[in-house]
């Protein structure tokens, strides 16, 4: 099957935002509740216990994990001579529509001058639909994503002069990112770099989708850049902020950086985050039909049971 309806991926979409307004990723959820364990600062481990107990509380009555519910967006990589047929934009709306109503998600879309409320997270260019062209992969690569508005406003994108050192320049930017913030992202996070690219919006969009990289805080396959992955994991949780800023040995969850070539005069960072309620959920829909969930496995029973 080299062919998928917009349909079909609006209706899996809607399943996914539904789902992981309510469930956690695995691993995320893991490292929330090892973080609860191991704290010994007593107040970073009692808001350590409050978000686990904030998890147990979601599941058992299917509400959403966060009063600020997040944006709807949706990342979709496609291969070569794979096709979307049908009205894309229009299926991820309506699924938009859907689970504003059905999850619940907050109406919170607002015209950015009049603050006119669509009330259904729907509008003004709203959802945001990223289509990349990925050779690399022989599957669809659907990610759907509610980024709340905590952390997503603290992001950051700089062009350090071109002549910088450039590992201590790195660290040195997102050190600074980090600590300016002080816990105001909703900490813990999990924290997407990116070095490189032409044009900011590029860098940080590229910072942004490293954050969404599976398994949590895994390496980048340029051992370069897993080094500094490794140097930044550990000197974040070495600034002692902890969850929501209160103090703590866990203020990371997971960091993962991208690279991408740039303009000889130019050198941009790129830091962004996600709070410490992870809201996104990654499916791959392989050419023989078939969907893999790989951050919520549990879904596939979901739709075997119509």
């Amino acid at each position: 099957m080299n062919v998928v309806t917009a349909d079909f991926l609006g209706n899996l979409s809607y399943i996914m935002l539904c789902h992981s307004s309510k469930v956690l990723p695995p691993r995320v959820a893991e490292a929330i509740r090892k973080a609860a364990e191991t704290e010994s600062n007593p107040k970073g481990k009692a808001y350590f216990e409050a978000m686990v107990r904030n998890m147990e509380v979601s599941r058992e009555r299917d509400v959403p994990l966060c009063q600020d519910t997040g944006v709807p967006m949706f990342y979709i990589d496609l291969p070569p001579g794979f096709y979307i047929e049908g009205d894309l934009q229009k299926a991820l709306e309506e699924a938009t529509r859907k689970a504003t109503r059905d999850a619940p998600l907050r109406q919170q879309i607002t015209h950015p001058l009049t603050n006119e409320n669509s009330g259904d997270n729907v509008g003004w260019g709203m959802p945001p639909i990223f289509l990349n062209y990925n050779n690399r992969i022989d599957y669809l690569d659907l990610l759907a994503v509610t980024r709340g508005g905590g952390a997503e406003v603290k992001s950051s994108c700089v062009v350090p002069i071109p002549g910088a050192p450039k590992e201590n320049t790195i660290i040195k930017t997102v050190l600074d990112a980090v600590a300016l913030v002080g816990g105001e992202n909703c900490s813990p996070n999990i924290v997407g770099v990116a070095v490189g690219g032409f044009g900011l919006d590029y860098t940080e969009n590229l910072a942004r989708k490293a954050i969404y990289r599976e398994p949590l805080n895994s390496r980048h396959e340029d051992p370069q850049v897993a080094a500094l992955e490794d140097k930044l994991f550990t000197a974040i949780n070495h600034l002692g902020i902890g969850p929501l800023g209160v103090g703590g040995e866990t203020t990371c969850l997971g960091l993962h950086m991208e690279t991408a070539g740039c303009h000889s005069a130019v050198f941009p960072i790129a830091v962004t985050f996600y709070c410490w309620s992870a809201r996104y959920s990654r499916a791959r829909i392989y050419r023989e039909g078939k969907v893999e969930f790989i951050t919520h496995p549990e879904l596939k029973e979901v739709i075997a049971h119509g």
